[in-house]
């Protein structure tokens, strides 16, 4: 039978959904004043938004009303649940860290994934901003929250980089590392999406021909598959990779006969459109390819060798 007025009765018992918990409603107090008392207690409602998913403390959530996306965006426990404030180390209390759940949903090629093969190839075609022009218009605005999050928690402070050239008389390799954004007081602020991005949109390391290789390796990676040269390349990359946590690989086959395989494949010409979005959104890419190139560490570089 419908409800034609609010609940008051007193004594009633009701279980709690989900909870399997007791809730004794107090004479004369309703079920929505009660709701709203819950709700307008800032702690008790920090603590509820905290359990919920990313997508939706980013999108819906902070929609309801002034009140609660100021509580969001002020709340340092759920700040550092959506990746954009970093946990220190002495705060996190577990030895594995955790690349971040939702930029690895809509950035697949840039984060792990379980079954991934040895020769598997970045690639932007995946990215969910390449869906059509209006939605890679709205991914790449210079306002776009997934430009400020992290990649991982704890946070990741520099990039290692690696390098190899294949030609007819062996390996080549050089490694360095380009720092995480700008520094605080206390080290760096940590990798956010930004810069991790714009590394692989940017880098003049990246090509995408039949002879050329670009991936990116985390340590969370298990088993990380790499045996792409020499001996003591191969122990250089396990090296950066511990070091830093993170590495960007490029390889490539130095070619005998200029031209060859050098027409635009699909990858550079998404590679194209994601600039050109850039440049009608009014981002000044000459500055942002520039301070990449300008970021990375002085290069170590050595011949490959099969020897200890």
């Amino acid at each position: 039978m419908p409800i034609s007025e609010p609940e008051t009765i007193a004594s009633r018992v009701e279980e709690c959904p989900g909870y399997k918990t007791t809730i004794h409603r107090q004479p004369g107090i309703n079920a929505k004043s009660a709701i709203n008392q819950v709700l307008n207690t800032p702690e008790i409602l920090e603590m509820i938004l905290a359990e919920m998913d990313m997508r939706t403390l980013l999108t819906s959530t902070q929609r309801v009303c002034r009140t609660w996306l100021n509580l969001i965006s002020k709340s340092p426990s759920i700040q550092k649940a959506l990746f954009f404030t970093p946990i220190k180390e002495s705060e996190w209390g577990m030895d594995e860290t955790t690349p971040n759940p939702l930029l690895a949903q809509t950035f697949p090629s840039f984060f792990p994934a379980k079954g991934r093969l040895k020769n598997y190839r970045f690639n932007f075609s995946d990215l969910a901003m390449t869906k059509d022009a209006s939605t890679m218009a709205r991914f790449v605005r210079d306002d776009a929250s997934w430009r400020k999050m992290l990649v991982q928690q704890p946070p990741i402070s520099d990039i290692g980089i690696l390098h190899i050239s294949h030609g007819m008389g062996g390996d080549s390799a050089g490694s360095s590392n380009i720092p995480a954004d700008k520094k605080t007081q206390s080290g760096h602020d940590g990798l956010r999406m930004e810069r991790l991005f714009e590394l692989l949109l940017f880098s003049n390391q990246v090509q995408f021909f039949s002879y050329t290789k670009t991936r990116v390796y985390w340590s969370t990676e298990n088993p990380i598959s790499f045996d792409e040269s020499y001996q003591n390349i191969n122990d250089e990359f396990h090296r950066v990779i511990s070091k830093f946590g993170l590495v960007f690989f490029t390889r490539k086959v130095v070619q005998c006969s200029h031209g060859m395989g050098n027409s635009p494949s699909t990858e550079e010409l998404i590679r194209k459109e994601i600039t050109t979005a850039y440049m009608e959104q009014g981002l000044d890419i000459d500055r942002r390819r520039k301070d990449i190139e300008e970021s990375s560490g002085e290069i170590v570089g050595f011949r490959g060798s099969s020897l200890r």
